[in-house]
Order: structure tokens, then sequence, then C-alpha cells
């Protein structure tokens, strides 16, 4: 939309270069993130250059401003694709639903292509999106970076490619002369694409995401779509027919089927009719035995092998693994008993990992488990621990769901060797 609102002087590579020139300022001054030079183009490539190349192309294609601040944020579900592909991330049932709802949409939205909306539009704006989606799956695979200095760097990368198609397309004056005519609307609009949406919004984006559970945070994105379509409206005069309204409300409906953490919401509402979870408390040494206990119950319900000496060693040295500062211990008790437990340990890199979650099979479902691994969230942020990582049997898939709700990330497979119940385990992590 920014294009139509004082920037008609400029060409899309001419304004690619000139917002992100304007959001790399602060590498003057700010550390390179310890990424490679490699990653580092990969990603602003992709996350920033082709997404914005491509969408800035697709509005000036007669794309309506409007419709591509829905169609841009398919990039959701070409994300869900991607990971799969790539790192072998299983979609679940309810991302599936929600990607074929909204290819739905896009189907609809396709029809009314002839109207005021041209293929080479639709086509670049789809670019745009698929770009912004292998951007997101090259920064999972990153670890801890301060994401203010992340955002500054990958911003020196779109200027490079931007300024060749503006010397291709526009000649080697058409730059300077864009910028030195430009007016102070121009300017000003510029200025907060460079530092409002760019800077301020991916710094303050990726914060949220690394402290606050994806779940939690990316509904918000939702907003984007409704506050694009309706300023549209009100300053451009955009119209919407009834055949891509309603292809719009299938692409938002199946973005927030795949987005809004329905799983949770009807986990917090069986929770309140059930009363409330049970409280989460510092464990000791002296709840060893009923924690041993509460796992042997847990290890009976699967029909595992338990010798507890060989199985949760860990236990039996309580003090070298979770005691303060090396790591920490939650319990939840119902009167003298330990029906719920969980633990964490510092690692050697600076993360931390958490071990040893088992609720009794009656207490599941009710909060009890989220919150024992907010426990250890929390632990984690008080400590400055940036990521958190875990191991689970792949036989435990409610807490597989549960780890998924919380914003963690399936990283991959082991065998454990020589174990009595010939256990195989999903690595999970987070960052903090």
């Amino acid at each position: 939309m920014a294009t139509k609102i004082g920037l008609e002087s400029f060409s899309p590579p001419q304004l690619t270069a000139l917002r992100f020139l304007i959001a790399a300022v602060p590498a003057l001054v700010l550390p390179r993130p310890a990424l490679s030079w490699s990653r580092l183009i990969a990603i602003g490539s992709t996350l920033f250059a082709g997404q914005f190349l491509l969408q800035f192309f697709a509005i000036a294609n007669g794309l309506p401003p409007g419709l591509a601040s829905v169609l841009v944020q398919t990039q959701a579900l070409f994300t869900i694709v991607f990971a799969a592909m790539a790192m072998r991330e299983r979609p679940t049932t309810r991302q599936v639903s929600g990607v074929t709802v909204a290819f739905g949409g896009l189907v609809l939205i396709v029809l009314t292509i002839g109207q005021d909306l041209t293929v080479a539009g639709f086509c670049l704006a789809m670019g745009s999106a698929v770009s912004w989606a292998i951007g997101n799956v090259l920064l999972k695979r990153i670890s801890d970076v301060e994401m203010l200095d992340l955002i500054v760097w990958l911003s020196l990368v779109p200027p490079l490619p931007a300024l060749a198609l503006s010397l291709m397309l526009d000649g080697p004056a058409g730059f300077p002369r864009a910028v030195s005519s430009a007016s102070w609307l121009a300017v000003a609009a510029a200025l907060y694409l460079g530092v409002v949406a760019t800077i301020l919004a991916y710094a303050i984006w990726g914060r949220l995401l690394r402290r606050y559970p994806a779940a939690t945070v990316t509904p918000f994105a939702l907003l984007v779509p409704f506050v694009g379509g309706y300023s549209s409206a009100l300053v451009f005069g955009e119209r919407f027919g009834l055949l891509r309204l309603a292809g719009m409300a299938l692409v938002l409906l199946g973005i927030a089927v795949i987005v809004l953490p329905w799983d949770r919401m009807m986990m917090d509402k069986r929770a309140r009719s059930r009363g409330s979870a049970l409280a989460v408390s510092l464990g000791r040494s002296a709840d060893v035995p009923g924690v041993v206990e509460l796992i042997g119950r847990v290890y009976l319900e699967y029909g595992f092998v338990y010798v507890p000496e060989v199985e949760v060693p860990d236990l039996y040295r309580f003090d070298q693994h979770y005691a303060a500062p090396r790591g920490a211990f939650f319990v939840v008790r119902e009167g003298s008993a330990v029906v719920g437990s969980v633990g964490v340990e510092r690692l050697d890199d600076g993360s931390a990992e958490l071990h040893r979650l088992y609720l009794d099979a009656r207490l599941r479902g009710r909060g009890t488990g989220r919150a024992l691994v907010e426990a250890v969230l929390e632990w984690c942020r008080s400590q400055n621990v940036p990521r958190l990582i875990l191991w689970s049997d792949t036989r435990f898939d409610q807490a597989h769901r549960l780890y998924e709700r919380m914003g963690f990330q399936r990283t991959g497979e082991r065998v454990l060797p020589d174990d009595l119940n010939q256990t195989r385990e999903y690595g999970f992590e987070r960052r903090v």
C-alpha cells in the first residue's frame, strides 16, 4: 500500500533499495550477528529482497493494495509446506485443513482476474509469499541471536539486487533522480517503511516470538489483512466484489485455522469446567521418592519395564543435576502425593534441557502439564537461558501435542542404545 501513498515517483526496485538502505544505517554501529555471510545473504535475499521486490512489483502491475495484504499472508501456508519438505516437520491435521480452506479461497480470487486484478499481479504476489516462506524456514534454523542486530544486517542485502534492477530498468540516473525529486510526503513514507515497518516491526515481532509461544503471538498477524483492506477501502476507495470477498474470507479463515491456538483454548475451557490446575511448586531432594513413584505409574500405564536406577539415574543424584544454579525441579502435589513433575538442567553450550515431565493420567488435559512447562520457561528467562531443548519418547503423543502448542519445533529423532524399552525419542526445541 505504501507504493500508493506519496511514493508513485519510485519504481519497485527503487522503493525496495531506499527502504532497506534506511533500515541498514544502524549496521554502522551494531555488531554483526554470529552468522556466516552466506546465511545472512540467503535469509536477506528471501525474507526481505524477494518478498518486497515481488510485492511492490505486484502492486505496480495491477494488484489492489487491500487484496495484496491478504495474499501475502499466504506465506503461512507455504511455510508449512516448506518446513515439511526441508525440516521434516509433519503438518498437523488442523494445518492441513487450514491450507485446504485457504487454497479454496485462492481459487475464488483467481476467478476475479480480469476485473481490477491482473494475472501478473496475482502471480507476483504469490511469488512474494513464497519468498517470505522460504525466508521463514531459513530463519527457523538460526540459533539465538539479537533480533535487532539481525534485522539491521539482513537489510544490507536487498539494496544490491534492487539497485541492479533499477539500473537495468530505470537507467543510471533513475535512482538519484527519484530521490532528489521526492516530495516531503515521499521522504516521510520511505522513512516509515525503513525505520518503523522494517527495523522496529520485525525486531519487536522477533522478540515476541522468542519470549512467548508462537501460538500466542502469531494470531496477531491476522490483523494485517483487516487493517490493509480497511485502509485501502478508506483511502483509495477499493471495492471488493462478492466473489473476491468470499475468496479473501476463505483465505483468512484458513490462516486462522492454522495460527489460532484452538487446542489451547479448548484445553483452557476444559480446565475451567473441571477446576483450576493444581499449583506448581519448587521440588526438593525429599520429593524424589514421590517422583519415582509417579514415573512408575506412567511406565505401568504404557507397559514399560521400569528399573528406576537405570531409567531415572539423575533423580538419584538430584543435587548434582537440579540444585541451583545448575538447574531446578518442579512438582505438583495432591495432598502428600506427587502427581506431576518436571526438571530443567543447564547445558555446557548455555542452553538448557527439560527432563522428567510426567503427570498422572487423570490430570492431563487440565492445564497442569502446561503450567509445569511454563515454570521451566520462566526459570530459563530468570537465568538468561536463551534456548530450551528436550527429548521425548515417540509414544508420548499427548505430550508432543502440548510441546507443539507451546511453540516447540521438532528437531530430529534418536534411538537409545541398549535401552530396556527399546526407546526412540523425538527432539524438540524453542527459544525462551
